[in-house]
């Protein structure tokens, strides 16, 4: 039962919406926007994939019976793709105003003249309408099954994620004597909405403990996180909250009898337990989802769809492929951390340590693109061990790591968060992916172009762009 329509559009189609909309002239002006569907627990979310301009005097005339009209010549080749393609069909025009816009009579009447028509060509597919002034947009969203739906929010994602609506909103407050001092940063308003917001952390190691730790302390209200991980005495350095005894110390040293040193390890606690711990600890009101298992496996990637924003933690190219898809089809931002040590391979001297924190948003810093998900190591991790084994890809070697250096990637990135998801950034900020150079204290922004051809955040044929639950994500 959908009870809730959200509309979701990256920034630089928003910035084209408003372009065509508001050229100077006063005067009204039409558009087509073509959008994946989404539908996660009661709420349809719409993803603006592509902006189709309707051409002044051309494809958007006098109307009728109102001011202007979108022509049939314009709308039927449309209505074929969101058919064939499984897209849904939203009609855009503007009215005058700055924070405050509705639909006309006219408006609604034509909805009911011809939406109707168009569900049944569009073969299960939503149609709609919205309606743009300066700073709201309201929405009219006709579903397969005859019902209507207001737009209860549109969503634009950038450095900022910024929320309109069809009138200015009254938030519900979040006061609270925990975070007093956050309060007079960002006010009730703030703390509220990051109350409401949810979460994805992807791995509970080094990096994923950190960021569960300093989310359930901002106040957000509710965390998604994954590992299938169990804690062992290697990992109490860096893995925040982990005790002695959750890695079943002594029972797990090394010179302790090969059949007590392994049910010690059977038995030692799973990591996102401890993270759970720690986060019920910080902030008792936080809800932690724990999923036990393998990001990359569908029953667990499913569990990820209703977020607000992701975080990967786990440095696999599996993960990697899965999370830039996620962002990609179902447009939920994300950033990716990660550091790395390398020594040198014969003195063992430190070569080069960094952190890195990497923005993907929906066509922007895709991980395909970027280079940083390799097809090769990619086609290693699907073979099972045996496999590798028998092809000498060797076994898994741990990489070195600092909680330090982890946690700067894990502040900056929670930081980035909370100032996006709040819209404090300032105006023009980029998102660009950032590297911090530990060896010589440098911080380096990276620059990675879209490629044309993407077959994830382009828009050429099959890719999966917007598509939300028109296909499949990439899970094991």
């Amino acid at each position: 039962m959908i009870n809730k329509c959200s509309l979701i559009l990256p920034q630089h189609l928003q910035e084209a919406i408003l372009t065509h909309l508001f050229p100077g002239d006063g005067d009204e002006h039409a558009l087509v926007i073509l959008a994946g569907v989404a539908d996660f627990e009661g709420h349809r979310r719409l993803l603006a994939r592509e902006v189709i301009v309707a051409r002044d005097n051309v494809d958007s005339v006098p109307g009728r019976y109102g001011y202007k009209m979108i022509k049939a010549e314009f709308i039927r080749p449309l209505i074929r793709r969101c058919r064939k393609e499984r897209l849904a069909y939203i009609a855009v025009h503007n009215h005058g105003g700055t924070d405050s816009v509705a639909f006309s009579r006219d408006d609604l009447d034509s909805h009911e003249r011809g939406y109707p028509a168009l569900l049944d060509l569009t073969e299960g597919m939503p149609v709609g309408a919205a309606v743009y002034a300066r700073d709201a947009v309201a929405g009219d969203i006709w579903m397969p099954d005859g019902s209507r739906l207001t737009l209860a929010e549109i969503r634009i994602l950038g450095a900022n994620i910024d929320r309109k609506y069809d009138s200015p909103r009254e938030i519900a407050t979040g006061d609270s004597p925990f975070h007093d001092r956050q309060l007079l940063m960002f006010g009730s308003t703030g703390q509220a909405r990051l109350a409401g917001a949810k979460v994805g952390v992807v791995g509970a190691g080094g990096v994923g403990s950190l960021l569960v730790e300093y989310l359930a302390r901002l106040g957000v209200g509710h965390i998604v996180l994954v590992d299938d991980d169990r804690i062992s005495l290697s990992n109490l350095s860096r893995v925040i909250g982990a005790t002695r005894w959750d890695a079943r110390y002594p029972f797990s040293l090394e010179w302790m009898p090969q059949i007590i040193r392994r049910t010690a390890e059977r038995f030692s606690v799973k990591k996102i337990r401890i993270a759970q711990r720690v986060a019920k600890q910080a902030n008792p009101h936080c809800e932690v989802e724990c999923i036990d298992g393998d990001f990359s496996a569908p029953e667990s990637a499913q569990r990820f769809l209703g977020c607000d924003f992701l975080f990967l933690a786990a440095d696999s190219m599996r993960a990697r492929l899965l999370f830039n898809a996620i962002v990609q089809q179902y447009y939920i931002p994300g950033i990716q951390i990660g550091t790395k040590i390398k020594p040198h391979p014969e003195t063992g001297s430190l070569e080069d340590a960094f952190s890195a924190e990497r923005w993907v948003l929906p066509s922007c810093n895709c991980l395909w693109c970027s280079g940083m998900i390799s097809p090769h190591l990619l086609a290693i991790e699907m073979k099972t061990p045996d496999e590798r084994k028998a092809q000498d890809y060797g076994t898994h070697v741990p990489n070195p790591s600092v909680i330090t250096m982890n946690a700067v990637g894990a502040s900056l990135a929670v930081n980035d968060f909370m100032m996006a998801f709040l819209a404090l950034h300032g105006q023009g900020t980029s998102p660009c992916p950032r590297r911090i150079k530990h060896v010589s204290r440098r911080i380096v922004d990276e620059t990675y172009p879209p490629d044309p051809e993407c077959s994830e955040c382009s828009l050429g044929s099959g890719s999966r762009f917007g598509m939300g639950d028109a296909i499949s994500l990439p899970t094991i």
